[in-house]
């Protein structure tokens, strides 16, 4: 074999080494590519809970007017500002935000309760909560995603024996330290 024929057979070999490299390099970077686009289109549509930010906005209404608010619409007058001002359902007692439908309730002056539920394509990715809040503490359950006709029915103010059927799980209970008002 002549050193010619040796060394042509010798660039095939490296030509072909090299278009597999680049093909595996161009694989591994469709599917990371792929993967990415999934992830990024994914992000909008999974539910977020605001459910912090409300507590901390209910709080600051009740510090400030010394009750609960009646609807969202009373919030939103107060301390949210928004215009023009959101749908609130027919009582304004609705809101949407973030593919989370939050059900507001105020039991009495010193109380309120809320469910936060998921919604969207994601939604069996998060959590349905039930909150009730007094100005001191505040209690929680946690449990799984709802339909939307389970939604519908939900009682707005469910009894603990409700909760427990529905596989609501009670998080710990938190208490709040209490803001000392000047004396007038």
């Amino acid at each position: 074999m002549s050193t010619s024929e040796t060394g042509f057979r010798w660039s095939k070999w490296r030509l072909t080494y090299i278009v597999t490299l680049m093909t595996v390099v161009a694989g591994l970077g469709s599917y990371g590519w792929y993967i990415y686009t999934l992830m990024r289109n994914a992000q909008p549509h999974k539910p977020q809970p605001q459910i912090e930010k409300l507590l901390r906005d209910l709080r600051t209404y009740h510090n400030s007017t010394k009750q609960f608010p009646n609807n969202f619409a009373e919030i939103n007058q107060r301390l949210w500002h928004t215009t023009p001002p959101p749908d609130y359902g027919t009582d304004g007692r609705e809101a949407r935000t973030k593919n989370y439908y939050y059900r507001y309730t105020k039991v009495n002056a010193d109380t309120c309760a809320f469910w936060a539920l998921p919604l969207g394509p994601q939604r069996q990715y998060a959590a349905t909560f039930f909150i009730v809040l007094a100005p001191g503490w505040v209690r929680a359950w946690k449990g799984k995603a709802r339909s939307d006709e389970e939604i519908a029915h939900l009682p707005a103010i469910p009894s603990p024996q409700a909760l427990a059927e529905m596989q609501m799980q009670e998080l710990p209970a938190r208490v709040f330290k209490t803001i000392a008002q000047p004396a007038p």
